[in-house]
Parts: C-alpha cells; sequence; structure tokens
C-alpha cells in the first residue's frame, strides 16, 4: 500500500476524538484518496466526517500560508494576538473548572455526613460489620478520587496563568520559510500539533467543512468563521 498518509496520526474527528483513518487502496488516484472517523461503522459510532486528502491539504496549506504571512509581517500584533487567545481560553477553562469544583466539593462534605451516619448505624447495630465495611469502602474510594480531582481542578482555578504559550520557539519555525507553497509531510510536522476535522454541514445546499489546525506551541489560531472551509454544490 506504500508510504504512510501525510495526516495519519494528525487528524483527529471534532466529534468523538478518535484519529480519522487514511482511506486508499492501489487502484486509486491520489484524488480519491480520503480520511473517516476511526470508530464510523454505518449507522453505528460515530458519522464519516469523510474528508479526501487533497481537500485537507489544500485547507491545511492555506491556514498555514495565512498563519506564516501574518507572523512575517506584523510580528508584534501576531504576539499579542497569540496571547489574547491564550488568555481567553484561560479564562474559559478556569471557568468551567471553577463550576466543576464546586460540584465535587458539594459531594465531598455529602459523603462525609453519609460515611458519619454509616459509622453510627454500625455502632449502635444497625449495620452489620460485613455492611458496614462493604459501604464505607466504596463511599471511601469515592471521596479519595473527588479529593485528587478536587485538588487539579483547585489549581487550575487559582491559578494566574496555566502554561505559558512559547510564541517565540513558533517564531524561529516561521523564520526558516518563505511563505511555503507546497504541503510537505516534514513542513506539515514541524509547524502542526494536530487538525480537528468536523462533520460536514449541507444546510445551506453547499457542501461546507470545517476544520481547526493546532500549531505547535501556539495552539489554534482563529481568524474568522468564513476561513478554513471547503465549499462545493451538493449533488442530488
Amino acid at each position: 500500500m506504500g508510504e504512510m498518509g501525510m495526516f495519519s496520526g494528525l487528524a483527529y474527528c471534532a466529534d468523538c476524538g478518535a484519529r480519522l483513518y487514511h482511506c486508499r487502496t492501489t487502484s486509486w488516484t491520489h484524488e480519491q484518496e480520503c480520511y473517516t472517523c476511526a470508530t464510523y461503522r454505518g449507522k453505528k459510532g460515530c458519522s464519516a466526517h469523510y474528508i479526501r486528502a487533497v481537500v485537507l491539504e489544500q485547507l491545511v496549506l492555506q491556514n498555514l500560508q495565512r498563519v506564516v504571512a501574518y507572523a512575517q509581517e506584523d510580528e508584534d500584533e501576531f504576539v499579542r494576538r497569540i496571547m489574547e487567545n491564550k488568555m481567553a481560553l484561560q479564562r474559559t477553562e478556569q471557568e468551567k473548572a471553577k463550576r466543576k469544583l464546586e460540584k465535587q466539593e458539594r459531594r465531598y462534605n455529602e459523603l462525609d455526613a453519609i460515611i458519619q451516619r454509616l459509622y453510627e448505624d454500625h455502632v449502635v447495630g444497625k449495620l452489620s460489620e460485613e455492611r458496614f465495611a462493604k459501604l464505607s469502602e466504596g463511599y471511601e474510594q469515592e471521596q479519595a478520587n473527588l479529593k485528587q480531582s478536587i485538588e487539579d481542578l483547585s489549581a487550575i482555578v487559582h491559578a494566574a496563568q496555566t502554561q505559558a504559550v512559547n510564541v517565540q520557539s513558533f517564531l524561529k519555525i516561521v523564520k526558516k520559510y518563505t511563505q511555503p507553497t507546497e504541503l510537505t509531510p516534514a513542513l506539515l510536522r514541524e509547524f502542526v500539533e494536530k487538525i480537528v476535522v468536523h462533520a460536514p454541514d449541507k444546510s445551506s445546499g453547499h457542501r461546507v467543512q470545517r476544520i481547526d489546525v493546532h500549531y505547535n506551541f501556539i495552539g489554534e489560531i482563529d481568524f474568522s468563521p468564513e476561513f478554513s472551509r471547503y465549499s462545493k454544490k451538493t449533488t442530488a
């Protein structure tokens, strides 16, 4: 079957998180090669998230060209925007972590009360030794798991910043290249951490498909809703 597909190990399904599987046969041309969700099984599992390899190459190259041009033309603005995006993402992560933390802390306190009641029932003879041991073991294990999760979430909530974006490392890669005109495996893996492929949307009468390109060191750069979409007329 030849060498591994360019996006193998880099392309992921937006819905289930599985890797996209590179589909090809010896009788297919490169134009016919495609990627689909690894969990797709007809009506079972995830939807196909089908995208042709050449279309994915086109979208990723367009995205990469725009990012490289942006970084080369206005480095200060590029760095500012990356940091703003990172801070916004951090705020979102902190808010989600705070809500989850509050819920888990309530459950932790509930377990304290439950374990205390079990102990009291055991002391007065309402629970046998065996029953008490079995119930208390389960609740104490849940509480131990919650304790670790609460510590992790607290670190996120109270952190002024999560892991810093290493913009300068990304800019060093940018400076090695002029405007790329062809996407090669080496270029792809030097720049890109992963590519998230969304299911196609045909509600407008066109086949519109979105991809999110996450770059090494800096993550995703969101330019506009129109960018990184491939659209064509759907056939009946």
